[in-house]
């Protein structure tokens, strides 16, 4: 301590400061001058903070705790001093309250930390101001006049802040729903039954979408993800087998999934080749291997060159839609049918005799395509009466609503719907096992 003057009551110190320089080991000392009345200024502030942080923690243990409001919270809960969980669910409340007002407001300010509406209207004072909490996300209504001054005529049917976005999120436990189809037509009479507004069809459409997408992911993140879905289902389901090909820029092509079903974006040689090559991988080489398709000349090409040792059939209904297209009349439809359909070949013979005396030109067209391929009497295989590719037309009419939905919801849809038909030929072979017994009917 150093004294300055006997005489005054002023006193000060010195006090080291350590300062550290690049070097840990070497240490600078100075000396800070600071006088009594700073010390005492220094304890009086320490002190009153103190108490300022005391006082505070005293009236958060009176007060009680402050409700965090989201996007559904109730026109009477929001106050001066309500507290929104963040910027994002307080914008959707008053879009929300607004549209179902039928009023609209011009965003004054927003920013990352504060928010201010007022109605679009000048003479009207409603308005409402808003700033973000320190350190955290919740956001606190500081301003909020929740009057509408503005007269009737200002009052709107088409909504601006009823954007697809606000729709979409509306209606998406409705699209979650798998027992109702929802269509734009049937969204414009729901927002304007609920909310009295008026939406466009393509706004409808828009909003559709985006819920889906919200739901299912979008196309772009569903190919993202394909390979690892693919992965899982082989792991799970043992003795499955996935193929997955890619264009000259990695771009999705095509892919094949075990029992035969197949994903491309075009029906051309390479395509039903690549197709046949992997089924050829699961089904291996089989005797007496029957192919039963339409005239598409791709299918041919794939069959020849994949599995050269089966036979390819051609379907009748299929064969039959061709010679409607080259308008047949109705006599030679029937005896084209009946030929087809013979199981003797002398029957086949005779009426394809009567066929080209009415018809020659189609005779001509038909005999383009071998017997072999469409007759039951000239079949060289065993085609167990299978005339025609019902079954498979069948299949796509019931996954045809599976081909509307992004790549892996389709895969899911499509797993379901077997897994569902397994599970109840499975139940009726079961509850049949255990009824009848040795030949006899269990009592």
């Amino acid at each position: 301590m150093q004294i300055e003057n006997q005489h005054t009551i002023q006193q000060s110190f010195l006090l080291p400061s350590a300062m550290i320089s690049n070097n840990e080991d070497e240490v600078n000392m100075e000396l800070i001058l600071i006088t009594s009345d700073r010390i005492e200024e220094i304890t009086e502030t320490s002190s009153a903070s103190q108490k300022s942080r005391k006082r505070v923690r005293r009236k958060l243990k009176e007060s009680p705790p402050c409700k965090i409001l989201r996007h559904d919270a109730l026109p009477e809960e929001v106050i001066v001093g309500s507290i929104f969980e963040n910027k994002q669910n307080m914008t959707k409340f008053f879009c929300s309250l607004e549209i179902n007002q039928k009023v609209e407001f011009t965003v004054v300010r927003s920013c990352s930390k504060r928010y201010e509406l007022k109605c679009i209207v000048e003479k009207c004072d409603w308005n409402v101001c808003a700033t973000k909490i320190k350190n955290s996300t919740l956001f606190r209504v500081i301003k909020y006049h929740n009057n509408h001054e503005c007269s009737v005529d200002a009052r709107k049917s088409d909504q601006k802040h009823a954007t697809s976005n606000f729709i979409s999120e509306q209606i998406i436990e409705h699209v979650r729903d798998k027992k109702m189809e929802v269509t734009p037509a049937f969204l414009e009479n729901e927002m304007k039954f609920f909310f009295g507004i008026d939406i466009g069809y393509h706004k409808a459409w828009r909003a559709i979408q985006k819920s889906v997408a919200c739901i299912r992911g979008t196309p772009e993140e569903n190919y993202q993800i394909l390979p690892s879905y693919l992965h899982i289902m082989v792991r799970k389901n043992p003795g499955k087998y996935t193929s997955i090909k890619r264009d000259g820029q990695n771009r999705f092509a095509y892919m094949f999934f075990a029992p035969a079903t197949s994903i491309a974006d075009s029906k051309n040689n390479e395509a039903y080749i690549w197709f046949f090559r992997e089924m050829r991988k699961v089904i291996q080489v089989r005797r007496e291997l029957v192919f039963l398709s339409d005239r598409n000349q791709s299918i041919a090409n794939g069959i020849r060159k994949v599995f050269p040792e089966a036979h390819h059939g051609i379907c009748l209904y299929h064969f039959e839609k061709n010679l409607k297209q080259r308008h047949a009349k109705a006599t030679v439809i029937n005896l084209f049918q009946s030929a087809a359909r013979s199981y003797k070949r002398e029957d086949f013979n005779q009426l394809m005799f009567q066929l080209k005396s009415v018809d020659k030109k189609i005779y001509n067209y038909i005999m383009e395509e071998p017997p072999e391929k469409w007759t039951r009497s000239c079949f060289p295989r065993r085609r167990y009466d299978m005339q025609t590719t019902n079954i498979v037309e069948s299949m796509n009419s019931i996954l045809l609503k599976g081909r509307e939905m992004p790549i892996l919801r389709m895969l899911d849809f499509i797993q379901e719907k077997l897994g569902e038909w397994f599970y109840e030929r499975r139940k009726r072979q079961m509850k049949l096992f255990t009824e009848y017994q040795y030949g006899q009917k269990k009592r």
